[in-house]
């Protein structure tokens, strides 16, 4: 599956992922991970690993920030690139009820920013 929409920067592939999660919008979500990313990590003191699929269950299995009225702001600490492959450090609250950090790793592809893995805490 190649991503529909090419992402110019580790930046904009983030925001278009705060703004799949702040809308509920799994296709644009999707959009921004590589077919095969990785996802790792804690959720209600439960521990995660798996493939994104796990998010994009998430994102449609429960009602959207938008769709609620629940503040949401997902919030960009850093940006990290170096040639071809980004780190990227997102804070989130009021996903999910929760408050998460987020690491990010991303790599160009085909003149495209894709996501390849995340890790992610709600609690810290």
């Amino acid at each position: 599956m190649t991503a529909t929409k090419k992402f110019s920067s580790p930046r904009e592939t983030i925001t278009e992922l705060v703004d799949a999660c702040h809308s509920g919008d799994v296709e644009k979500l999707r959009n921004v991970f590589s077919p095969n990313a990785l996802m790792t990590g804690y959720f209600n003191g439960e521990f995660y690993s798996g493939s994104a699929e796990l998010f994009f269950d998430e994102l449609r299995d429960n009602p959207s920030p938008a769709s609620t009225g629940a503040e949401y702001i997902g919030e960009i600490l850093s940006v990290e690139q170096f040639g071809d492959i980004a780190h990227v450090i997102l804070k989130e609250q009021g996903y999910l009820g929760a408050d998460f950090i987020n690491l990010f790793q991303l790599v160009r592809i085909d003149e495209s920013w894709l996501i390849f893995s995340k890790a992610y805490i709600d609690r810290w």
